[in-house]
């Protein structure tokens, strides 16, 4: 007896073990299954929301743009408050950042697997005096706040929608596309624009925006030009009064910069973009307006009398049109295609420095010219910073032209992002004096900048 329960017990436990790792046998294979969808999912779903914070960060920092553009008074507008002081600029940003998110984020299926969000972002004018009334009692004891009853009255935009975008480039498999397979509910998703066309089959989503905004940036250098052709006398033009100062093209440049797109983008065969821009005459009529009485609350010194008190609504008796378009393309960049196994396909990531670069130094003379009439150390500053100035600009030009390979320049580099372009720009800035100023007998000054290659070719492979 006590044998036959002894076997009955050990066949007992046998059973129980053998169930047991059957359990344990299935649950590994059931594991080894949901356990890769499961974490693909959850980075599917971090990947999304990367996206979308990026997105709406550009879409604050474009809305910001929009803002700082407008007129507070007739000489004065929101990005001369703004930099008032950094507390200011702290609370304007965050005023900004409060800006309400429209709806959900959209996305775009890329040929590359990634994908891109959109996110659009408005805020109100009556919101915007809102915040400017708030943010202005902070201008300290001898300011008072602002008066926005110009502001209120004068400007034409009720409301302010600035769209954001971002890619996270490729960081799944080729072929597996997150937004495909993410939850319905968050978002909308549909196939790029680029699907299917010849030329584009192998262009990641980072290269597709890269040649949107190429396209984009190209499309307001031509209406600048175009702007700065427009007549205002018989024998005097735009451009006459931008050369006037480096800061009055940089006012008209931010105002170029602020000119939304009137077409959805454009795109042909063998990886070009298309896309139109457009500005009215009677808008360019109220920013030059805007930018000489600016100039002439600051003392401004003019080379030519001619722009003190000249009339800027004579261009209409000049312009045949009564708004300018113009149109820009773009086109994605070598290292922005993929190949079969979906790695993006880098030339320039050679972390060697080239040895035509090695050592090299950019050298750049400006010239500025005595105002007429002044003497003494004030006139020879302002001469000085004059060339120093125009120097800096024709260094920029020297160095955009630079060869990274045989077929891309620094320009083509510095079109392709807003943060490329941010990162060579403070670059530049390191610019340094060379020598001393040399004056001329025709009363003229020369400055020499220069900058190393050196560290360019670190920014360049980062």
């Amino acid at each position: 007896m006590a044998k036959s329960a002894y076997k009955k017990t050990s066949l007992k436990k046998g059973e129980i073990m053998k169930n047991k790792l059957m359990k344990f046998f299935i649950f590994t294979i059931a594991l080894q299954i949901v356990l890769p969808v499961l974490t693909y999912s959850e980075t599917k779903g971090q990947l999304m929301l990367k996206a979308k914070r990026g997105a709406q960060v550009d879409a604050y920092r474009k809305l910001s743009e929009l803002i700082k553009g407008i007129n507070v008074s007739s000489n004065t507008y929101v990005r001369d408050f703004v930099t008032e002081s950094d507390e200011i600029r702290i609370q304007f940003n965050d005023f900004i950042q409060g800006a309400k998110v429209l709806g959900p984020p959209k996305f775009i299926e890329e040929a590359d697997g990634s994908y891109t969000a959109q996110v659009d972002v408005k805020v109100t004018l009556e919101q915007v005096l809102q915040g400017l009334a708030q943010i202005s009692y902070n201008r300290g004891p001898n300011k008072p706040p602002l008066d926005l009853t110009y502001m209120k009255n004068h400007t034409r935009k009720k409301e302010f929608i600035a769209t954001g975008t971002s890619n996270t480039g490729v960081n799944i498999p080729l072929g597996q596309s997150a937004v495909a397979r993410s939850p319905k509910k968050y978002g909308t998703t549909r196939k790029s624009h680029t699907t299917g066309l010849a030329g584009w089959e192998n262009v990641t989503g980072q290269g597709r925006l890269k040649a949107e905004r190429a396209a984009l940036t190209d499309a307001r250098r031509n209406l600048a030009e175009t702007v700065e052709g427009l007549r205002i006398t018989g024998n005097t033009y735009v451009r006459d009064f931008v050369i006037e100062s480096d800061e009055i093209r940089t006012s008209l440049n931010a105002f170029i910069k602020g000119v939304k797109k009137i077409s959805p983008y454009r795109y042909y065969d063998n990886a070009i973009v298309e896309v139109d821009v457009q500005v009215t005459i009677e808008d360019v009529i109220r920013e030059l307006t805007t930018v000489q009485q600016h100039f002439q609350k600051k003392g401004f010194m003019w080379q030519n009398d001619l722009f003190r008190n000249v009339t800027f609504d004579k261009i209409t008796r000049w312009a045949d049109k009564k708004v300018i378009t113009a149109t820009g393309t773009g086109t994605v960049h070598e290292a922005d295609y993929f190949d079969r196994a979906g790695s993006a396909s880098i030339n320039s990531s050679n972390s060697s420095i080239p040895a035509s670069w090695s050592g090299k130094t950019i050298t750049a003379v400006g010239v500025g010219i005595l105002a007429q009439g002044q003497t003494g150390a004030s006139a020879r500053v302002n001469a000085e910073r004059a060339a120093e100035m125009d120097a800096r600009r024709n260094l920029v030009e020297q160095l955009y032209g630079v060869q990274i390979n045989s077929q891309t320049t620094v320009r083509d580099f510095v079109l392709q992002n807003d943060r490329v372009n941010a990162d060579v720009t403070a670059f530049l800035s390191g610019a340094r004096k060379v020598g001393e100023p040399v004056y001329n007998d025709d009363g003229s000054v020369e400055v020499t900048v220069e900058i190393a290659l050196d560290q360019l070719w670190e920014l360049i492979n980062r």
